[in-house]
């Protein structure tokens, strides 16, 4: 794989058109700015929405435009990441879902060798001690493909905990 694509950050009504080509959804202005944020790349991004609202498409849209990148989403729900890897996967886009189950050496190879654009994983793997994603993140040409390290659904994911 080259080098990430770092071209201009593309216009709002060019997001529009490729995330409706590309997802068959039309993005609300907000999942615009959201992407378009992420795009640019030079600060950090909050993005505060009920449940259901679309925060997942927002930060979906980069990889539409960074084409050779990586976007990293921790999410406590399993499901939710399954659910993304699938839906990416069907918009033509490599995905995976890592948590105990998946977090296999072959998985992370993979990983490594950027066979995977976007990769949803559970916190207790993204913060496992000397792990593998610790190692991934730790390697500067592996670092130099993300376009972001997206954290989602962190209090939804507590609530379940508490529910169980």
């Amino acid at each position: 794989m080259t080098a990430p694509n770092l071209r201009e950050t593309p216009a709002l009504s060019e997001i529009y058109l490729k995330t409706q080509e590309k997802f068959g959804v039309r993005p609300c202005l907000w999942q615009l700015k959201v992407a378009h944020a992420l795009l640019k790349g030079d600060q950090d991004v909050l993005c505060i929405a009920g449940t259901g609202m679309g925060k997942t498409l927002g930060f979906w849209i980069p990889l539409l435009f960074r084409i050779n990148s990586i976007q990293l989403v921790i999410t406590p729900l399993n499901l939710l990441g399954k659910q993304n890897a699938l839906s990416l996967v069907k918009a033509g886009i490599w995905a995976i879902a890592i948590n105990a189950e998946t977090a296999s050496a072959a998985n992370f190879s993979a990983i490594k060798a950027l066979k995977y654009r976007a990769v949803a994983v559970s916190p207790e793997q993204i913060m496992r001690p000397n792990g593998d994603f610790e190692k991934l993140l730790k390697d500067p040409l592996f670092a130099s493909y993300l376009v972001g390290i997206i954290i989602d659904d962190m209090e939804s994911g507590s609530d379940q905990l508490r529910r169980e």
